[in-house]
């Protein structure tokens, strides 16, 4: 069996499995640029480590990769060899020794207290797109909703009463996400506006009444940006400012993992260092020898 046989029916098993367009995208430009690398007419048994190490090293060697977008490929091909293995389309275990390349850590950025209020107070709530804009910027940083998780927000998966919303994340795998008062309100004020003769159950509609678009919501960042004068703005940025926060008002790990929805501590653990300063300052309200000896309520 040759790597683009193999790889033909890698992707046809991901869209049996109900995998989602993105994460189709992503195996398509991973395990491209290592069938560029290799050649798609080899034989899939002739792949040994020491092309793997060859062109992990290559990807290294390029100069316009970072250090975890090439692991982002090795992951992709570890996947996609492991697979080839479980199938019996070859004999070799390969990924059992080829590990990931160490990434850097990268410097997660958070808005501060002066920017996320002039973020906040740039919207005319009386105007209704911009309520809507405002609405979309509490869920990402009052929530932690990635870009398209607002995007796809349907009326019916938004209980204001309960303070919560059902999202589709990463996967089609689905999770509750909380959030607070003043976006409760918001969202209030927004449903009361919101056209309701249109044949949609997104959330947010645009000013002709069709749904939102990534797109709708990236120009959106640009023109904040700009007007704001925060270069550094983005919708990411909003997600990164509320799992810090979350830490910081007193949030644990592992309630936070299952708000951001991703399925271990590691990817929650890049923020803690960020509120490792407040912690020692906050530590006297916890300490278990300051506490010995007091009345319980």
């Amino acid at each position: 069996m040759t790597l683009q046989d193999a790889y033909d029916d890698f992707l046809l098993e991901q869209r049996v499995r109900g995998n989602t367009d993105k994460t189709l995208e992503y195996y398509q430009g991973a395990l491209g640029k290592f069938l560029a690398y290799a050649g798609p007419q080899t034989e899939l048994e002739t792949v040994d480590q020491r092309l793997l190490r060859a062109y992990a090293v290559g990807l290294q060697q390029g100069g316009n990769l970072s250090s975890t977008t090439i692991q982002s490929y090795i992951r992709a091909l570890r996947a996609f060899l492991t697979w080839c293995y479980n199938e019996e389309y070859m004999s070799t275990d390969l990924p059992q020794k080829f590990k990931l390349p160490k990434a850097k850590r990268p410097t997660i950025d958070t808005l501060t207290d002066e920017e996320l209020q002039r973020l906040l107070g740039s919207f005319n709530q009386k105007n209704t797109v911009q309520l809507r804009n405002f609405c979309i910027c509490s869920l990402m940083v009052d929530g932690g909703l990635r870009l398209n998780e607002v995007v796809t927000l349907t009326v019916d998966h938004l209980h204001l009463t309960d303070g919560y919303a059902v999202v589709d994340g990463k996967g089609n795998k689905q999770r509750v996400e909380p959030f607070g008062y003043q976006t409760r309100r918001a969202l209030t004020r927004y449903l009361r506006r919101r056209p309701c003769t249109v044949q949609t159950d997104r959330l947010f509609l645009q000013s002709n009444g069709k749904p939102i678009t990534q797109v709708t919501v990236k120009q959106l960042f640009k023109k904040l940006k700009k007007k704001l004068e925060i270069p550094r703005l983005h919708p990411h940025l909003l997600r990164h400012t509320f799992a810090t926060r979350y830490l910081l008002n007193g949030g644990d790990m592992y309630s936070l993992r299952e708000i951001l929805g991703h399925t271990t501590l590691t990817m929650v653990q890049k923020y803690v260092h960020l509120t490792q300063g407040q912690t020692a300052k906050r530590f006297p309200n916890f300490s278990p020898l300051d506490h010995l000896g007091r009345k319980t309520a």
